[in-house]
């Protein structure tokens, strides 16, 4: 059977066509690539690359072995989940995927409130602007993603919980000029260097919308942001010498506004994150659920939509 090493290999070599971009993706040798590449034409019984001194690229048979890799690799991925939560007894394992504007003002409140009823729960965090959650739902590598509503399209067979809407808030030092322009628009927020999250394309357009919608309005905000990062610590800290603007939920800054690191700038209209959570349909473990019914206290009032 094919090992979670070849099929990675296999993988790598047809997004790439070069043995030795695959190989440095994957951290090892080209001779050790070549080796796992062997072993899945092996398993395979076909030749699934064409090699050139310049390149491979997919045969017709690779090419068809494509997609069941793929099914393989989930369903390897899906075992190794179902392995976990059996090794885990009390289906008190729980794998979550989050925003970077999710973690504290969502996640930490919910995950506190579980633990107190399951303290021996086990969670995993991933925080990610670039994360693909629906995907991942799917096959099982997340039980839940907190995210921009943005990031998860209409679907079949996985369950939305939309929140409630909150504004996006940006902090600069005390010292910093964005606080001598008074109540401003975001067009003078961005005046100033940006650091913030991964900008996906939901909030370059909502950005591009603001500066005015024509083609100056794109390149300003392409060029945006001038420090990227999921890591809210990272950006914060960073910031403290008094160039950057950083704009997150309010509870992501509550200890640096306490500490008088930053103050809080003043918008006319702040942008608005739209935020859900989903989960796929049927199969909970008790655990998940009681973490989606403390989501569910953040839920929009249908009549406030």
């Amino acid at each position: 059977m094919l090992t979670e090493t070849s099929l990675n290999a296999f993988f790598h070599l047809a997004e790439t066509s070069s043995f030795q971009e695959a190989a440095w993706r994957m951290g090892v040798s080209n001779a050790s690539l070549t080796r796992y590449i062997a072993q899945a034409e092996e398993q395979a019984g076909v030749v699934l690359f064409h090699r050139s001194r310049s390149n491979c690229r997919l045969t017709r048979a690779g090419q068809a072995f494509f997609p069941l890799a793929q099914q393989l690799d989930q369903d390897l991925r899906r075992f190794s989940r179902q392995v976990g939560l059996l090794q885990d007894g009390g289906g008190q394992q729980l794998r979550v995927g989050c925003g970077p504007l999710a973690p504290r003002a969502l996640v930490m409140p919910v995950a506190e409130a579980v633990l107190k009823a399951w303290p021996n729960m086990r969670l995993f965090l991933e925080v990610s602007a670039r994360t693909a959650p629906l995907e991942k739902l799917l096959t099982d590598e997340l039980d839940i993603f907190v995210g921009d509503l943005t990031h998860t399209p209409e679907a079949e067979n996985v369950e939305i919980i939309v929140m409630e809407k909150r504004n996006v808030v940006f902090v600069a030092h005390p010292d910093h000029a964005v606080h001598a322009l008074g109540p401003c628009t975001l067009a003078d927020v961005l005046q100033f260097p940006l650091a913030s999250g991964h900008l996906h394309k939901h909030w370059r357009t909502t950005f591009t919308t603001l500066l005015g919608g024509d083609q100056a309005a794109a390149d300003k905000v392409s060029r945006l942001p001038q420090i990227e990062s999921d890591d809210y610590h990272f950006l914060t800290g960073l910031a403290r010498d008094g160039r950057f603007v950083v704009g997150a939920v309010e509870e992501t800054f509550e200890e640096a506004l306490a500490l008088g690191w930053f103050k809080r700038v003043e918008l006319q209209a702040p942008p608005t994150w739209n935020i859900c959570a989903v989960r796929k349909e049927g199969g909970a473990s008790p655990v998940l659920e009681a973490f989606w019914r403390q989501l569910q206290k953040y839920e929009m009032n249908p009549a406030a939509a």
